[in-house]
């Protein structure tokens, strides 16, 4: 238990931390954007980071129980009572309100929710030598993953610059479609670093797992990317309206990039299992500065598909996960790659 409490006594403080910090940006985004229009969903917003870094905890309990289905569902719930409150809302007429309001109404549920079933108490305390071990593996790993996820603000930052409010609005819709089909990629993450753990030691069932995980994730997600190329134009047409038709345009090039990733982000889960979290470290870090360069270069010049040729772009940095994991375990491409093929190419014929 007071492993638990001194991993929530510390997340708590490097969140607020960085909460602290994100309010301290203000001016610059102010600034970036000629507008003070974000300011205050954008801070009320900043408190869902503790919140979030909260959740992890318990979160983390039923994990290393193996307990999938009772994570999913929780965070399903969460995802569902958010969605529900901001449907609402948005038909009421709240405009930016409705979004904020459901992604901190979904969070506190998930945050509640997750500690009553787990039955972990909230409490800080402080163990000096329990903080020391989750930080030396705890800081390369939310790093890598924090980075990874610095590449969610090259949309708004660059492509809102350039091509303003509705830009974003295309290109975050396509960037929505894409990763929520691919979200099978997320929760094959999660399982693959408590499952591969389990088989470090033994690196002929290592390296099988993950090469079947691999080909299972481009299998079970092609599909879907090329089911919604080809009916795309039927469904923004009919569910969406005509308006949103440019978003079409950039989202094959942001489904390959998430197909891509299928192949890569077992590969990194892998490194992470083995120890190698600074080689996936540069790898996103990388991957953010080749997509934010990029973006930087192509949207001024082809709209917003420049950001789609971006994402492709930046797929070059999954390069050193590949030759870091083929030194410990060598993945065979023979089984997957056709698949890819072919899935690509529908992807991209579909929108021609």
């Amino acid at each position: 238990m007071e492993l638990y409490q001194t991993a929530l006594t510390l997340i708590l403080a490097i969140s607020g931390c960085l909460a602290f910090l994100g309010a301290a940006l203000i001016p610059l985004l102010t600034r970036w954007y000629s507008s003070s229009e974000l300011v205050l969903p954008y801070l009320l917003l900043l408190t869902t980071v503790p919140i979030t870094g909260a959740i992890g905890v318990p979160m983390a309990g039923l994990e290393r129980k193996l307990d999938f289905a009772t994570a999913a569902t929780i965070e399903l719930g969460g995802q569902g009572i958010g969605t529900a409150l901001s449907s609402m809302l948005a038909w009421s007429g709240c405009g930016v309100w409705a979004p904020v309001w459901g992604q901190i109404t979904g969070q506190i549920y998930v945050l509640f929710r997750a500690f009553s079933v787990t039955q972990l108490t909230p409490r800080l305390l402080w163990h000096a030598r329990h903080a020391r071990e989750m930080l030396a593996f705890g800081i390369p790993l939310t790093a890598s993953l924090r980075t990874w996820q610095l590449r969610t603000l090259v949309n708004p930052l660059i492509v809102g610059r350039v091509a303003g409010p509705e830009g974003v609005a295309f290109v975050g819709l396509a960037l929505r479609v894409a990763e929520a089909l691919g979200a099978i990629r997320i929760a094959a993450g999660r399982i693959a670093n408590a499952a591969l753990a389990r088989l470090q030691t033994r690196r002929a069932e290592f390296r099988r797992a993950l090469q079947q995980g691999i080909l299972f994730q481009v299998i079970t997600l092609g599909p879907l990317l090329c089911a919604f190329s080809l009916s795309g134009p039927w469904i923004v047409a009919h569910l969406l309206g005509a308006r949103w038709a440019q978003s079409l345009n950039v989202f094959p090039f942001l489904a390959a990039g998430v197909l891509i990733n299928s192949v890569y982000n077992l590969q990194a889960s892998a490194l992470f299992v083995l120890g190698r979290q600074w080689t996936v470290m540069r790898s996103y870090v990388t991957h953010v500065l080749v997509l934010t360069i990029a973006a930087l270069v192509c949207v001024p010049r082809v709209g917003i598909v420049g950001y789609g040729w971006a994402e492709l772009l930046a797929c070059s940095a999954y390069l050193p996960l590949h030759t870091e994991i083929c030194c410990s375990a060598h993945i065979s491409y023979r089984a997957f790659a056709p698949w890819l093929a072919v899935f690509l190419l529908i992807i991209f014929a579909a929108s021609c």
